[in-house]
C-alpha cells in the first residue's frame, strides 16, 4: 500500500468553519425571564451586577411603560428590580410600603371644621405599590450595541468590558485568532480523517470514526518556510503528529478472542449494523482517545503495544513523529525561521523551571516529557464525528487547543453541542432541527460549560455541497 500516494491524492473538503454554540448561548432566555415563574427558579448565586438595581421611568423599556395605563407616573417614582427567587406579592408590597410616599388626602371643604392635624388611621390612604413582571438578561452584554438593545427591550443594563465574558463563551480575540488559523486547512485534515475512518471500518476493528491531531506551531513553520501555495500542498502532512481510527471491536475479554478476530476476512464488522453495549468496548478504544494514547506513548518514549492494533496510516504518522521538526530540516546557515518559544519542564530541584533548548538535541514532532512535552497541550484535533461525553471530558483533560468536526458528524450521543442534531445546510445558522417525531431536548453541551474548566475551542465544519444527513440514518452510538 503506497501511503505517500494515498496522502497526495487527498483533496480538501469544500466548506467553512463556524464556532460551536455554548450551552449558555444556546439556552433560551425565556426559561429564566419571567420574574414570578416558579417553574424556573433562578440561581441565587447568579451574579446580576450588569443590571441596574434602580431606574426611572424614562430609562424603562417600551414594554414596561405600556403597563402603566394611567400614563407617566410622578418624576419622583423609582422603579426597583427584585430578582428571583421572589416572595409572595403581598409580602413585597408590605415590605416596600414604608418607603413609598403616602398619597395626598382629599382636600378639606370650606364647611369642614375638623382639625386637619388629628390623625385618622382608619381613613388614611395606604401607599399603592405596583408590581410588574418582566424578562431580564441573566448574562452580561457582550458589546455596547447588545447592551443598548437589551436596555430598550428588556431592562436597563450596563456594559462592562472587563466583565468575565469567558464564563459564557470563548473570548472573541482568542476565538477569532484560532478560527483564522484553522479555516484554510480544515478541509484537508477532515478529508484525511475520513480516510482514517474508512481504514478503521474496513479493518473490522471498529466503526468508521477517525481523528487527526495537528500541531499548529508546525503549521506556522510550514507556511513560513514554503508559503501557502503549491509547496504547502506537498508538505501539509508535516504538521500532523498522530492519526487514529476507532478500534472498539479489538478488545479481548477474559482471554477470549475479540469481535474483530471472530470475524473472518476483511471488511466492516457485522456488529456495526446495530448497537450492543456489550460489543462496543470502552471509550479508550474510540478514535479520539486512541490518538491521545498514541501521543502519550511517544511522550513517555514507549512503543505502542500490540494490543493497540496500530493500522498502516496510524503507523505511518507515528513513525513520522520521530523526524525533526520542520524548522530543523534546513541547514543552520540557511534557516530563516525563528525558533519557537522555549518549552519548560518541571524538575524536582525546588520546582525550578528549566528551559529545554533545541540546540541541545534535535526536537521531534512529539516532544518527550524531558523535552517539555505535556499531554496534548495546544494541539488541534479534527474528527469525523462529534465525540461522546467520555471522550469530550478526556479531550478537556488532555488540554487540546481546538476540536473540529463536520456538522454531518453531529451525534445525538455527542458531548459537545448544546443544540439538537440539525440537518446539514450550506449556511452558518443552526436552527436545531429535530427529527420528526422525536421529542425536543437539550443536549449535553460540555463545550465551554461554565461549570467546567473548559479551554478547548469547538468548531463545526459545514460543507458547501449538500450532503446526506448521515447522523440520521446511522445507528446511534458513542463516538
Amino acid at each position: 500500500m503506497d501511503l505517500e500516494g494515498v496522502l497526495q491524492d487527498i483533496r480538501p473538503v469544500a466548506g467553512h468553519v463556524i464556532p460551536i454554540k455554548t450551552v449558555q448561548e444556546a439556552r433560551p432566555a425565556e426559561e429564566f425571564g419571567p420574574a414570578l415563574d416558579s417553574k424556573f427558579p433562578r440561581d441565587p448565586s447568579q451574579p446580576l451586577s450588569h443590571l441596574r438595581r434602580f431606574a426611572k421611568y424614562p430609562q424603562l423599556s417600551d414594554s414596561i411603560r405600556t403597563a402603566f395605563a394611567q400614563g407617566e407616573p410622578s418624576p419622583h417614582t423609582i422603579f426597583v428590580l427584585i430578582s428571583p427567587p421572589l416572595p409572595e406579592k403581598q409580602a413585597i408590597q408590605e415590605l416596600l410600603a414604608p418607603f413609598a410616599p403616602a398619597p395626598q388626602p382629599p382636600s378639606q371643604s370650606s364647611t369642614d371644621h375638623t382639625d386637619a392635624s388629628t390623625p385618622v388611621p382608619q381613613s388614611a390612604p395606604t401607599p399603592q405599590i405596583h408590581i410588574h413582571t418582566t424578562i431580564i438578561p441573566i448574562q452580561p452584554p457582550l458589546n455596547p450595541s447588545q447592551a443598548e438593545k437589551w436596555t430598550k427591550n428588556l431592562w436597563p443594563v450596563v456594559y462592562n468590558p472587563a466583565a468575565p465574558r469567558a464564563t459564557i463563551a470563548p473570548p472573541p480575540q482568542i476565538l477569532n485568532r484560532v478560527h483564522e488559523s484553522i479555516k484554510p486547512k480544515t478541509g484537508r485534515y477532515l478529508a484525511l480523517a475520513r480516510k482514517v475512518a474508512a481504514e478503521a471500518e474496513q479493518s473490522g476493528l471498529g466503526r468508521g470514526v477517525g481523528a487527526v491531531v495537528v500541531d499548529p506551531e508546525l503549521e506556522d513553520q510550514i507556511v513560513d518556510m514554503y508559503g501557502d501555495g503549491d509547496e504547502f500542498d506537498t508538505h501539509w502532512t508535516d504538521a500532523i503528529v498522530a492519526v487514529a481510527g476507532d478500534a472498539r471491536y479489538s478488545r479481548r475479554e477474559a482471554g477470549a478472542m475479540s469481535e474483530a478476530e471472530i470475524q473472518l476476512g476483511p471488511g466492516p464488522n457485522p456488529n456495526a449494523k446495530v448497537y450492543n453495549s456489550d460489543m462496543e468496548g470502552g471509550p479508550e478504544l474510540h478514535a479520539l482517545m486512541r490518538a491521545a494514547e498514541l501521543i502519550a506513548c511517544k511522550r513517555r518514549g514507549e512503543v505502542p503495544s500490540a494490543e493497540m492494533m496500530v493500522r498502516p496510516l496510524e503507523g505511518h504518522f507515528l513513525a513520522q513523529s520521530e523526524t525533526k521538526k520542520v524548522s530543523e530540516e534546513k541547514d543552520e546557515g540557511e534557516s530563516t525561521v525563528s525558533a519557537p518559544p522555549e518549552k519548560y519542564q518541571r524538575t524536582d530541584e525546588g520546582g525550578r523551571a528549566v528551559p529545554v533548548s533545541k540546540q541541545d538535541e534535535p526536537v521531534p514532532r512529539i516532544r518527550s516529557r524531558s523535552q517539555g512535552g505535556y499531554l496534548c497541550t495546544d494541539l488541534d484535533v479534527y474528527l469525523t464525528h462529534e465525540p461522546c461525553v467520555c471522550c469530550s471530558m478526556g479531550m478537556l483533560l488532555s488540554r487540546f487547543r481546538a476540536v473540529v468536526f463536520p456538522r454531518q458528524g453531529r451525534m445525538v450521543t455527542g458531548g459537545l453541542a448544546s443544540t439538537p442534531v440539525a440537518g446539514p445546510v450550506a449556511d452558518g445558522e443552526d436552527e436545531g432541527v429535530e427529527l420528526e417525531g422525536q421529542p425536543e431536548r437539550m443536549y449535553y453541551g460540555l463545550h465551554w460549560r461554565k461549570e467546567l474548566n473548559w479551554r478547548a475551542l469547538g468548531f463545526e465544519f459545514i460543507e458547501d455541497e449538500p450532503v446526506e444527513p448521515a447522523a440520521y440514518d446511522e445507528v446511534d452510538y458513542h463516538a
